[in-house]
């Protein structure tokens, strides 16, 4: 693995976008519509134990939450703002069975299997926004902070990860997440990073597991 991040590389830095493996680093100051991606701090499950996300890249190995190991082939980083939809998603050590507390960005997808999932969606399993958790409680935005750095993982495909034990998505491959980097990019206030991987060289325009909507959240959520 890589060299780990120094907490000297997110202050120095005004904004940071798309760490791509180990090359350069971009800049800017940048404000998505929807938060996506991990935390900082964050540990991802690996054949060598949990690793945390910031310290990851392009080339490790990585396992998905059904036991597989996936080959990281991209490695971005964002860094904003900690307010609206910027802010991140709290859960609480033992909300979703997690082993710490575990920060998302709202339009991060968690896996739901189990009865709720059959019952209400006729799946084994589907992927819901961490939004959609929200309850005020134990799962909660958390704006505590001023700035909040992302990471977001890419591999061939989509893929479901264990982060604090929970099973997360990884970056989709399909246009609405490029369509999402770009928007941010098109932010930045200075720019200077490799070309990420294209989708048209992925599998990754499937997603891993059904997505809900807005509408099918709210009926989870009320479930």
């Amino acid at each position: 693995m890589s060299a780990p991040m120094r907490h000297e590389d997110f202050d120095d830095l005004p904004a940071t976008l798309a760490r791509i493996g180990s090359g350069p680093m971009d800049a800017g100051l940048v404000r998505p519509v929807e938060a996506i991606g991990f935390v900082a701090g964050t540990r991802v499950a690996t054949p060598m134990g949990y690793v945390a996300v910031e310290r990851l890249s392009s080339g490790d190995r990585v396992l998905t939450a059904d036991g597989r190991h996936a080959v990281l082939v991209w490695v971005g980083l964002t860094k904003v703002e900690a307010k609206g939809a910027a802010a991140p998603v709290r859960f609480d050590t033992g909300v979703m069975d997690n082993i710490r507390p575990l920060r998302l960005g709202q339009g991060h997808r968690v896996r739901v299997a189990g009865w709720q999932a059959e019952l209400l969606f006729d799946a084994d399993a589907v992927l819901a926004s961490a939004k959609s958790f929200v309850n005020g409680r134990d799962v909660v935005v958390d704006d505590s902070c001023e700035m909040v750095t992302y990471i977001h993982l890419m591999f061939d495909c989509h893929e479901v990860v264990l982060a604090e034990n929970v099973a997360c998505e990884t970056m989709q491959t399909g246009p609405d997440a490029l369509r999402h980097l770009e928007d941010m990019a098109g932010q930045a206030l200075t720019m200077n990073h490799p070309p990420m991987p294209s989708a048209a060289d992925h599998a990754g325009l499937r997603a891993a597991l059904p997505i809900l909507s807005h509408a099918e959240e709210l009926v989870l959520r009320a479930a």
